[in-house]
């Protein structure tokens, strides 16, 4: 036989003698950890390398498990999504803060007929004469604000100017709002309040007695001293009537206030005319105050249009009296600034007789015919009836005294 050279470790006959020799591993891959050992997972045993194996010795890369995975992409997506949130809350805050918004609740309210929340929202506080500034009210009103459009938004420092188009009677109507900043919402959103806009107003004048009752869209109140009233108003038509009761009326009209602004209504002038019954209690406070003057035993009735003259000092006179001859004729004519006017269609005639004792003797002393003028005018009425002035002072026009 051929020696062979043996391998280090076997015997030279090359079968076992029964003393295995350990063969001691490659010192280099005692510093590389098993991948069950880094990774928790169960990985099939490492399969020897082959010879000429340049990764062999290569480290192998950490996979990451399903949940890290997932992990990883849920945080990116939520980091995404709160993202996003925050850019749409921001715009919804930013368009719910926006100062229209205010102008928005308030003409929405009132478009609605929702006045006392409208008031409300422009800072408006009616007082008791304010009859018109009232739900009742303006649910009785024509030609009301029954839209909008929001015309433009200018700001300057913490004040903001909306400018808006009422739709009124089919109608575009300009309106400009004032909104002031007050603060803001949790340090980012403006916080803005509508500025109380100036309101509108029926203008009326009667042409009738100082402090008429009248009805504006069906409230009660009263002119004043020179027979005018003014009520603020919101944009709409109102109607209006004078209450003369059963002595005098007018012709109803109407009161348009549009928009908002100083500017009131076109001012409405109703005069008074007497009724029926008016023109006949006018006609017997005529007779009545004639009846008056000649109640009277003065020689000059106090207020009245006639008087007597030429007594002699020397003598005593007494049974003074006057007599209405004739009954004057008036006609009742329209309303002027103190009344309505009566005139003298045609005179009356009274006479004055007294008994009188002088130096002469005794005697009865007389005077006329003298004219009675009813002229003057009938200033208003009580539940009694009407008032007459008389215009004439004592004898001013007086003939035959």
């Amino acid at each position: 036989m051929t020696d062979q050279p043996t391998a280090p470790g076997q015997p030279e006959d090359g079968q076992p003698d029964g003393h295995v020799d350990t063969v001691k591993p490659d010192p280099a891959w005692a510093a590389v950890p098993r991948v069950a050992d880094i990774s928790g997972t169960h990985d099939a045993p490492l399969a020897a390398a082959a010879p000429g194996d340049q990764n062999a010795h290569a480290p192998r890369r950490r996979r990451l498990r399903r949940g890290q995975l997932v992990g990883i992409i849920a945080g990116s997506t939520a980091v995404v999504l709160l993202a996003v949130a925050g850019l749409v809350g921001y715009s919804v805050g930013s368009t719910s803060h926006a100062p229209e918004r205010q102008v928005e609740a308030f003409l929405d309210d009132l478009s609605a007929g929702h006045v006392d929340d409208a008031l409300a929202d422009a800072g408006i506080r009616p007082t008791k004469s304010d009859v018109l500034l009232t739900d009742a009210a303006y649910a009785t009103a024509s030609g009301r604000v029954t839209g909008y459009r929001i015309a433009g938004v200018e700001r300057s420092g913490d004040t903001a100017t909306v400018g808006v188009y009422l739709t009124q009677s089919g109608r575009r109507v300009p309106a400009t709002f004032t909104l002031e900043q007050v603060g803001t919402d949790w340090g980012v959103f403006p916080r803005w309040e509508l500025r109380a806009p100036t309101l509108g107003a029926v203008d009326l004048v009667v042409k009738g007695p100082p402090r008429t009752a009248v009805e504006v869209a069906g409230q009660r109140t009263r002119t004043d001293s020179s027979g005018a009233v003014t009520l603020q108003a919101l944009p709409g038509t109102y109607d209006v009537a004078v209450d003369g009761g059963k002595w005098f009326s007018a012709k109803a009209a109407t009161a348009r206030v549009l928009g908002f602004g100083v500017t009131g209504s076109s001012p409405v002038s109703m005069t008074a005319s007497l009724t029926a019954a008016g023109t006949q209690a006018a006609t017997a406070a005529v007779d009545a105050w004639v009846d008056g003057c000649i109640a009277s035993t003065e020689t000059a009735p106090s207020g009245c249009s006639f008087y007597a003259y030429g007594e002699n000092p020397a003598n005593t006179y007494t049974n003074q009296k006057w007599t209405l001859d004739t009954r004057p004729t008036v006609q009742v004519d329209g309303w002027l600034t103190k009344g309505w006017m009566v005139t003298t269609s045609s005179f009356g005639s009274a006479t004055f007789t007294a008994a009188f004792t002088g130096p002469a003797g005794t005697g009865t002393a007389t005077a006329g015919p003298i004219n009675v003028n009813a002229s003057g005018y009938v200033t208003g009425f009580s539940d009694t009836g009407a008032t007459f002035v008389s215009a004439i002072g004592n004898g001013s026009s007086d003939t035959g005294s």
